[in-house]
C-alpha cells in the first residue's frame, strides 16, 4: 500500500504556477520548484512526474483558473464595449499589482518554446482562440448596440489579441501603469464609438 501524501497537491501546483510563470521553464530547476512547493523531489517526481509534465499541468492550471476568468469578464457583460473595459481595466491592475507584472504565463511559454514542443505550442494555440472568440463575442455585441466606430467589428478581434499579447510582453519590463493605460486606452479609442454627449 502506498504512502499517504503529506502535501496538498493543489497548493503544491499553484507553487509551481508561480515559479514557471515569474521565471519561465528553463530558469526554474526542480530544486527551485520543489522549495517553492514545499515538498520533496521524490514527492514531486511521484505527484507530477518530471518537470515537463510539472510545466504541462501547471499551464493547465492557468488555463482553467487565470485565463478562464479573464474570458469571464469579457463576456459577462451585457455591453459588449463594457466586457472590454472590465477586462483590460483588471489586466492593467493585475500587471502594476499582480502576478501579471511577469506577463502572461501563455505568452512567455509562446515565446520561449516557439514551434519546439508540439504539444505546448497546441495549448498555447489553444488559449489564443478561446480569447480570440471571446473578443469576438464583445464586438458582436457592441455593433449591435451601436458602440463600434465605422469599419469596426467582429474581425477586429485579432487586433486585440495582438494588443493584449503586446501588453504581456510589455508589462515584464515594468512600465507602469500610465504607459499600459495609454495603450489600452489607444486599442479601444480605435474600436469603440464616442458615447453621446449629455444634453445640458
Amino acid at each position: 500500500m502506498g504512502r499517504t501524501r503529506q502535501f496538498d497537491v493543489d497548493d503544491a501546483l499553484d507553487a509551481a504556477l508561480r515559479t514557471f510563470w515569474e521565471n519561465g521553464f528553463e530558469a526554474s530547476s526542480m530544486q527551485t520548484l520543489c522549495e517553492a512547493m514545499r515538498v520533496q523531489p521524490g514527492s514531486a517526481y511521484a505527484a507530477f512526474g518530471p518537470k515537463r509534465d510539472l510545466f504541462t499541468a501547471a499551464l493547465r492550471r492557468y488555463t482553467e483558473t487565470v485565463s478562464a476568468e479573464a474570458v469571464r469578464r469579457i463576456t459577462a457583460p451585457a455591453s459588449g464595449a463594457q466586457g472590454l473595459r472590465d477586462y483590460l481595466d483588471h489586466l492593467i491592475d493585475a500587471m502594476v499589482d499582480g502576478d501579471r507584472r511577469w506577463g502572461c504565463l501563455i505568452t512567455n511559454s509562446l515565446v520561449e518554446f516557439a514551434e519546439r514542443d508540439p504539444e505546448l505550442t497546441g495549448m498555447v494555440g489553444l488559449h489564443l482562440a478561446n480569447l480570440r472568440a471571446a473578443f469576438e463575442s464583445a464586438l458582436t455585441r457592441a455593433a449591435a448596440a451601436g458602440e463600434l466606430r465605422p469599419g469596426a467589428g467582429p474581425g477586429s478581434a485579432d487586433l486585440l489579441v495582438a494588443v493584449v499579447q503586446g501588453m504581456n510582453v510589455l508589462a515584464r519590463s515594468r512600465p507602469g501603469r500610465d504607459r499600459l493605460r495609454a495603450v489600452a486606452d489607444a486599442a479601444l479609442a480605435g474600436l469603440l464609438a464616442e458615447p453621446p454627449a449629455s444634453t445640458p
